[in-house]
C-alpha cells in the first residue's frame, strides 16, 4: 500500500527531528524566554496606555457616569454635633484611675487622683 505523503514526512523527518529541536531549544532557552517576556510586556503597555487614553465615552454616558458614582450627600452638623458629644462623654467615662502598687515595700495600692 502506498501513502500518499510518505516521502514528503520522510523529507521533513530529517529537516524537524526531536533531538534538533530538542538541540535549539538548549541552545537558545534564554533569548526565547526573553522574546517572550518582551511581548508580554509590550502586550501591557499597550493594554494600558489603551485604558487610558483610549476611552470612547459619549457625552450621554459620562453624564450617566457621574450621576450613578459621584452623589453628594447634605452635611447634617447637628447630627455630627451630636456624636462628637456621645463620643467625649464615651471617653471621658471610660477613663479609669490608674492604679499603682509598690511591690518592693508591700504598701498597698494607690490610686491616682485626677486634676
Amino acid at each position: 500500500m502506498i501513502m500518499p505523503f510518505h516521502t514528503f514526512f520522510q523529507k521533513t523527518s530529517e529537516r524537524f527531528s526531536l533531538r534538533r529541536i530538542l538541540f535549539f531549544w538548549y541552545r537558545h532557552h534564554k533569548a526565547l524566554f526573553f522574546c517572550f517576556f518582551c511581548g508580554v510586556v509590550l502586550i501591557g503597555v499597550w493594554d494600558w496606555y489603551y485604558s487610558f487614553y483610549q476611552y470612547r465615552f459619549s457625552d450621554e454616558e459620562k453624564k450617566q457616569y457621574i450621576e450613578q458614582h459621584f452623589k453628594e450627600t447634605a452635611f447634617k452638623e447637628t447630627e455630627f454635633r451630636q456624636a462628637v458629644d456621645m463620643l467625649a462623654r464615651r471617653t471621658r467615662l471610660s477613663e479609669t484611675p490608674e492604679v499603682k502598687h509598690d511591690i518592693f515595700q508591700g504598701t498597698g495600692i494607690q490610686s491616682k487622683e485626677k486634676k
